[in-house]
């Protein structure tokens, strides 16, 4: 497949990208949009929405793409510039056709920080905590002090990932840490019992987040 093909593929009418910019106050910033069209010498994106206010670029302004490859273990990454703005309830960014794709490989990791919102449930008792990390094979969650939690429970949990509906895995709590400063009570999960579409819907997340967190343009992950 030659890079004209690529590119084509890459930026087909639909495709979610995240766009990577240098804003007013020279901070890195990393949101998501869509691929309006691809048209002869141009790319058009969807500005990106900030709740709900289309973000301001201005003409020339250069933008990082990055976009998930198909097998969700690369992605693809491009560089483009601004060229005219097509104002709209969502205005179009029309910028140069990208030229040069880059590929960067999914980092292994272990945990990834977050901040997720789940519910939990022993029997006939229920809670609900925060996650402040998650991997492919367990979470770490602060829940408010409840007795029925303890190191070798087995909880059922449901967990609030955006974009995906809300996850159910069963775990079973290895370590419970007693947070003195906020009152919260610290539980490492370790993933019991999961199925292979929420194994799926965890590794596309969490690469998502990868994918946002590299700050620079073609620096490659460590492997």
């Amino acid at each position: 497949m030659d890079n004209q093909e690529l590119i084509e593929i890459i930026f087909s009418p639909g495709s979610r990208v995240i766009i990577e910019y240098v804003d007013a106050q020279e901070a890195i910033v990393n949101c998501s949009t869509r691929v309006e069209d691809l048209e002869g010498l141009y790319l058009v994106l969807q500005a990106p929405l900030v709740e709900n206010i289309p973000v301001v670029f201005r003409e020339s302004q250069e933008l990082t793409l990055r976009r998930l490859a198909d097998q969700k273990k690369e992605a693809y990454l491009t560089n483009v510039f601004v060229i005219d703005i097509r104002q709209g309830k969502i205005p179009l960014l029309v910028c140069s056709k990208p030229q040069k794709i880059e590929k960067t490989s999914l980092r292994h990791f272990s945990r990834f920080s977050v901040d997720l919102p789940f519910k939990y449930t022993i029997g006939a008792t229920s809670g609900s905590g925060m996650l402040s990390d998650l991997s492919l094979n367990g979470c770490y969650a602060l829940i408010d002090q409840d007795p029925q939690v303890d190191e070798g429970v087995v909880l059922n949990l449901s967990v609030n990932i955006p974009g995906e509906a809300d996850i159910i895995v069963k775990g079973k709590v290895i370590r419970k840490d007693h947070l003195a400063d906020s009152g919260k009570v610290g539980i490492a999960v370790d993933y019991h019992e999961i199925s292979d579409a929420v194994k799926e819907a965890i590794y596309n997340y969490i690469f998502q987040l990868q994918l946002t967190s590299d700050r620079f343009f073609g620096v490659k992950p460590d492997l």
